[in-house]
This record gives C-alpha cells, sequence and structure tokens, in this order.
C-alpha cells in the first residue's frame, strides 16, 4: 500500500469517527501516516509539528492522539519502560522493544504463534493479546 493510502485510510475512519476533522486532526493524520506504518511518541509528534511550524501544544497532540486511540485510528503499545507508542499499525501484530535505542519494531504477523491462552475469567471475553518482547544490544 502506497503511503498515500494510509493517509487516505485514517481520514477516512476520521470522518467515521464523532471527531470534527479539524486543521489540527488533519495535520497530525498527515504527519502519522505519511510513512505507512510506523510507531510515535508524544513527544516525536510534537517534535515534528514543531519542525513544520504547525502551531499545535503538546497537551494538544496528547489529546488529539488519544482521541485517535479511542476512535480506532491509531493504536498504543506500553513497553516496560513505560514508556507509551502510538502506532499507525491497526493490525494485529506483536513488537519487539530495545531497551537502549527505545526503538520499538513490528513482529512479522508469521514470526509468533500463540497455540493456548489461558481460560478467561467468568464474565469476560476475549479481545486482543499483545505481546512486546524486551531485547537489548549485545
Amino acid at each position: 500500500m502506497n503511503n498515500n493510502l494510509y493517509i487516505k485510510n485514517a481520514l477516512e475512519l476520521l470522518k467515521k469517527s464523532p471527531l470534527k476533522a479539524t486543521n489540527q486532526r488533519l495535520n497530525l493524520i498527515k504527519i502519522l501516516f505519511r510513512n505507512g506504518p510506523a510507531h510515535f511518541t508524544a513527544e516525536e509528534v510534537y517534535h515534528e509539528v514543531n519542525r513544520k511550524k504547525i502551531k499545535v501544544s503538546l497537551a494538544t497532540v496528547y489529546n488529539c492522539l488519544n482521541q485517535f486511540k479511542d476512535n480506532g485510528i491509531i493504536k498504543v503499545v506500553k513497553t516496560s519502560s513505560d514508556k507509551v507508542y502510538f502506532d499507525t499499525n491497526l493490525r494485529d501484530h506483536h513488537h519487539f522493544y530495545c531497551q537502549n535505542s527505545e526503538q520499538l519494531i513490528d513482529i512479522k504477523e508469521d514470526y509468533l504463534t500463540i497455540s493456548k491462552l489461558p481460560k478467561l475469567p467468568k464474565g469476560k471475553r476475549f479481545k486482543s493479546v499483545d505481546v512486546v518482547i524486551n531485547i537489548i544490544e549485545e
């Protein structure tokens, strides 16, 4: 899928959500999805917004990213270091997290198989499994 398609799909998800398509949200979507599937911290997004001379506060970046998450436009990945990454890849997938570089890396779908899950507590249903494998550089 070319990168314009990722932006187009994200804009379509925004249009279907109850969120208004404000200039700030549109600019953030263009930044987040411009390179296809990627991972960002809110601070990285804020840095990119400033670099592009877009007037948005860090609080607004956090609010928009969380609204995007709540409306299925992006996903959130929490690492062992309590760092939060926003993920533009909405398919179910898992990650490596390098503690030295603080880099989050997608694991290809067919590289990890979960063969058995524990019995769910009464009254609960399965939603998803998110695996983060912590790695360090040698």
